[in-house]
């Protein structure tokens, strides 16, 4: 435990948590995977930039995903807090689970019931920003909506660096200010009287509950150069704050609460009744605090920080928000893998930020082919109160964890790779059963008496492989192994997903990626650039690596080869 929180954590154990433990899911998570290795070096494949295989299909009568009962049996770390779980591939639920901890019981399913669900609000935040890009663009300065904060300081803060956290601006203002602490010591900090110090202390936002800033006192808190950004754009750094001003660029240009402008954008048109800013007071259909032992959880108003983490929602209420981000029902798709994007890394290679988004990438989830799985999570808490959501586009996965109790952020700590692992590796096993049944087996013609052939296969490596292929009587791949001056042996011809907009409009379209098994391991992988090797050669304007499967609704029929300008159709 740091310093700091060992000295006042009995004094006021409200702000400690706040403080503290507001983002303790995501750090908990991380050490998770923090043992993990990078794999890529251990494989025999370069992999594309690409999914390797197309997302599952999940159909109502025949789920075959489950978790033992078993995996929840040891309660031992959260004998008092209630939890629940639910999860999806595309917009069919394929698991879902809660818990209710003795004393904490309601009425009703916790799948339906009302959780405070912290930091999750941000990702509603940039979705509302994103929405209203006709009057706010990511390289706006924040200066532009909110002229009073000094333009030498703010003019190179832009809103994607404070949907990013790379603003340079610190957690928060006011709150958290010691000198506020009923009880603390400043001499067992060694720290000066506050008298001797000759500065202010504010008495608005010192936590959730306490008098709330006005829109004036913030601005004069961030043109103080106690709270200054620094150096924008150098690096991460969380900030609550700069959610809030995110908030003050919304209401700018709507001309309305940011509250309401969320709850126009994103609240109603996805149906989710019941997600609010407003905290719940019925105790049979939301989990609020029930003796004095929970007298610590934050039930009020977070006012300026509400951007940043002041909603109530239930699991089925983030999972149809989480589905709609993966459907691109409020976003197009364009726009929505723009958002999937990292904005700036971190020192493990497992971790990135990007806009809202802390985005994991194990790789030991158990899939077929070890690689690093993009996984975008939100996490948030705060005492009493965890969540933690996430979306593998890859899979076309929604997952959604929400607990409350004394122990609410061990547990969704806990929880999150319990659920994760089996989840991937049933997702990845599923997509390579059907790829197998859609797009695996020969496919063929005959013009002029020339035999035309391919034939793909799944089998323990990425993508589909290409076992055998024949242009116009012409062995295709002996051909290219002698041109890139690979020894057949060590050829690899492997198909992956390119154009995930093309499965929409029925045509399916996939690129080859050409390697060699042979490879020595480099420095960071440098003999894998698979991204710098697509589209490399072309015939006539068409492209040699470029294939199109035609599909009716159960499998692929045929599958034309542009550069070849020949359809084959399958045997």
């Amino acid at each position: 435990m740091p310093l700091i929180t060992a000295l006042i954590f009995s004094a006021l154990p409200v702000l400690i948590y706040w403080l503290y433990n507001t983002e303790t899911i995501y750090l908990h998570a991380i050490s998770v995977f923090s043992t993990l290795l990078s794999t890529s070096a251990g494989l025999n494949y370069c992999l594309t930039s690409s999914p390797l295989l197309p997302p599952p299909k999940v159909l109502s009568d025949s789920l075959g995903f489950d978790i033992s009962e078993s995996a929840f049996a040891n309660q031992v770390w959260l004998p008092d807090t209630s939890y629940a779980i639910k999860a999806s591939i595309g917009d069919l639920t394929i698991f879902e689970h809660e818990y209710s901890a003795p004393g904490r019981e309601v009425v009703q399913s916790l799948l339906d019931t009302s959780f405070r669900v912290g930091s999750v609000t941000k990702t509603f935040t940039v979705l509302a920003i994103l929405r209203s890009a006709d009057k706010i663009k990511l390289s706006d300065s924040i200066t532009k909506f909110i002229p009073e904060l000094s333009k030498e300081t703010y003019e190179d803060v832009t809103i994607g660096a404070l949907a990013s956290h790379t603003s340079g601006l610190g957690r928060y203002i006011y709150v958290g200010d010691l000198a506020v602490v009923p009880g603390f010591n400043p001499a067992a900090l060694g720290l000066p009287s506050v008298d001797s110090t000759g500065g202010k202390v504010s008495t608005c936002d010192p936590f959730p509950g306490g008098r709330i800033c006005t829109r004036e006192e913030v601005i004069a808190g961030l043109n103080n150069p106690a709270y200054h950004a620094r150096s924008p754009d150098s690096g991460p750094l969380y900030s609550n704050i700069g959610y809030a001003l995110l908030g003050m660029a919304l209401e700018a240009v709507h001309h309305k609460s940011t509250e309401q402008t969320i709850q126009d954008l994103i609240i109603d048109p996805l149906g989710l009744g019941k997600t609010s800013f407003s905290a719940p007071s019925n105790k049979s259909t939301a989990l609020l605090p029930r003796s004095k032992a929970d007298a610590g959880w934050f039930l009020p108003n977070f006012g300026n920080y509400n951007p940043s983490g002041g909603l109530w929602s239930t699991p089925n209420d983030l999972l149809v928000f989480l589905q709609s981000i993966l459907s691109h029902k409020l976003l197009s798709a364009p726009e929505t893998r723009r958002w999937l994007q990292p904005r700036a890394f971190l020192p493990s290679v497992h971790q990135a930020v990007g806009e809202s988004w802390e985005i994991l990438r194990p790789t030991d989830l158990h899939v077929k082919t070890p690689r690093p799985i993009d996984i975008f999570t939100k996490p948030g808490g705060v005492k009493g109160y965890a969540a933690n959501t996430a979306i593998i586009p890859e899979y076309d996965i929604a997952l959604t964890i929400t607990a409350a109790g004394g122990q609410a952020n061990d547990a969704v700590s806990a929880l999150f790779p319990l659920i994760v692992r089996p989840l991937v590796a049933y997702a990845d096993k599923l997509a390579r059963e059907q790829a197998a049944t859609q797009y695996a087996g020969t496919y063929k013609t005959s013009i002029a008496g020339a035999q035309s052939s391919l034939t793909l296969v799944v089998d323990g490596g990425p993508g589909l492989s290409i076992t055998d292929w024949a242009m116009n009587g012409v062995p295709v791949l002996q051909s290219l192994a002698t041109v890139q001056k690979i020894p057949f042996e060590s050829f690899s011809a492997r198909l992956y997903p390119a154009d995930p907009d093309s499965r929409d409009a029925g045509k399916d379209v996939w690129r080859v990626s050409f390697d060699r098994m042979d490879k020595k391991q480099d420095l960071a992988d440098l003999q894998c650039i698979g991204w710098n090797q697509i589209d490399v050669f072309r015939y006539v304007s068409e492209p040699l690596d470029t294939v199109v499967f035609s599909k009716d609704e159960h499998e692929a029929r045929s599958v034309e080869l542009l550069g070849w300008r020949i359809a084959l159709k399958k045997a």
